[in-house]
């Protein structure tokens, strides 16, 4: 039990612009970061590498499949689109437990040698673990050149924190980036599962959500950044605005440390009845899990709850990388798989793939609205560790389209995952120490073979 508490200690840390931008109208002729313009519609010439002044950053969700190679880095496409096309005096913030990747560092040094203020923070045990060679030092000396003219509120940067950033203990975990404007689009919020890494996009399931033209989000995000840069104890934050983009529908974030609140999953959980759903097949609410890392009393509070709702006659099914034994016997009656695919005869955290999402979506009765919906997308594994690390949560309430394709994402993983609860194996992400039996070492961080893992991109 010791050793298994100590392994679900170490997964939960390993697998893990200025609010006063003004806005533009998007140029005629717009282009979609997501697909081409019409012949109707064409976009403006551009200079090859250069920003599109009518590039549009498309809102929504976005999956990364490890298997599948369109979809293998749809996540980071998103990021470099996103990237390539901010103009100078733009600001990016980035936040994310690693930063390990040639590719995405290359994105950001061309936008701040362009004259963009890219700033970054990442975890600083991982930071002094690359050593100097890798992104993080690379990082380092590229974006302290040519911050001489500009106002120190817009240089570039990139630091850490010593642990989590607004708080103490744990770790510095979120996976975000904060964008004042690319092309024609303002306010750019993105998130989810995925860390700045070649493995994120090569060996993980992740998600990550873009919200734009929201100020008022925008805004609470860059809130919480000004706090974290300062790594400084800060009180909890939370907050609830409107979406944009769907009518009637609102977005929450939760923002850890925690302190009393109710943990993000259960704030959607404890809402749901199980019938009288009118946007179902059956009239029974669909319940879609799939998170990583599933550990301590936290954990097993949360399964309870799922196992609750199945019992109560919900549409429930779960996917996952790693539990206890305990959740593993309190979920035993739920539909749960676990997607872990084993390279060779033994895990090996650079090789497998896994599920590296953090989140649940809702479809049916929330609350007596039984049209209702919910996604709740995040960085946070449900351990303990989660509770009072920096760690983010976004509540999308009643964005159906989200919902379900939430819920189709969910179901291709359970239908594709290889395990279940009685053939569970070791996750593909346990702690690096090196094991004394042959054939089952993990690589430090140091090790990590990116070159290896983004030639699998190209």
């Amino acid at each position: 039990m010791a050793a298994l508490a100590a392994l679900i200690l170490a997964v939960g840390l390993l697998v893990a612009g200025q609010a006063g931008v003004t806005r533009a109208d998007a140029a005629p002729g717009a282009v979609s970061d997501e697909a081409p313009a019409t012949a109707e519609a064409p976009a403006a010439p551009v200079a090859r590498n250069k920003p599109n002044p009518g590039f549009v950053v498309k809102p929504g969700i976005t999956f990364n499949h490890p298997f599948r190679k369109s979809k293998r880095a749809a996540i980071h496409r998103k990021i470099v689109k996103t990237l390539k096309n901010v103009e100078e005096g733009q600001t990016v913030r980035i936040m994310s437990w690693n930063f390990d990747s040639p590719y995405l560092a290359s994105r950001v040094i061309a936008a701040h040698k362009r004259g963009v203020s890219v700033q970054v923070i990442m975890a600083r045990g991982l930071a002094r673990e690359q050593g100097m060679h890798r992104s993080y030092g690379v990082l380092l000396r590229a974006l302290k050149k040519g911050n001489a003219d500009r106002p120190k509120e817009l240089r570039s940067w990139i630091r850490t924190c010593s642990a989590t950033c607004r708080g103490k203990g744990g770790a510095m975990h979120n996976k975000m980036m904060l964008v004042s404007r690319s092309g024609a689009t303002n306010w750019i919020v993105m998130q989810g599962s995925g860390n700045f890494t070649g493995a994120a996009a090569v060996q993980q399931f992740n998600d990550w959500t873009t919200t734009t033209e929201n100020q008022a989000l925008y805004d609470g995000w860059m809130t919480m950044w000004e706090q974290a840069k300062k790594d400084k104890n800060f009180p909890a934050l939370q907050f609830t605005v409107p979406s944009t983009t769907i009518p009637g529908a609102s977005i929450t974030t939760m923002f850890a440390p925690h302190r009393d609140q109710v943990d993000p999953p259960l704030r959607v959980l404890n809402k749901v009845q199980c019938n009288g759903a009118t946007n179902t097949a059956n009239g029974r609410t669909k319940v879609r899990v799939a998170n990583a890392v599933w550990g301590d009393e936290r954990g097993a509070r949360i399964a309870r709850k799922v196992r609750e709702l199945h019992f109560q006659g919900c549409d429930v099914r779960v996917v996952f990388m790693m539990m206890s034994g305990n959740i593993r016997n309190i979920l035993a009656p739920v539909p749960a798989k676990q997607m872990v695919y084993i390279t060779g005869a033994t895990a090996n955290k650079f090789k497998d793939r896994y599920v590296h999402l953090k989140g649940l979506s809702v479809e049916g009765n929330l609350d007596g609205n039984p049209g209702a919906s919910a996604v709740l997308s995040s960085s946070e594994n449900w351990t303990q560790l989660g509770w009072f690390s920096d760690e983010h949560d976004m509540i999308f309430w009643d964005d159906a389209p989200m919902a379900a394709k939430y819920a189709d994402w969910v179901d291709m993983i359970f239908n594709a995952a290889p395990r279940t609860l009685a053939n569970y194996v070791n996750s593909a992400d346990p702690d690096p120490v090196v094991r004394v039996k042959p054939g089952t070492e993990y690589l430090s961080p140091k090790d990590y073979p990116f070159h290896e893992l983004e030639a699998e991109l190209n």
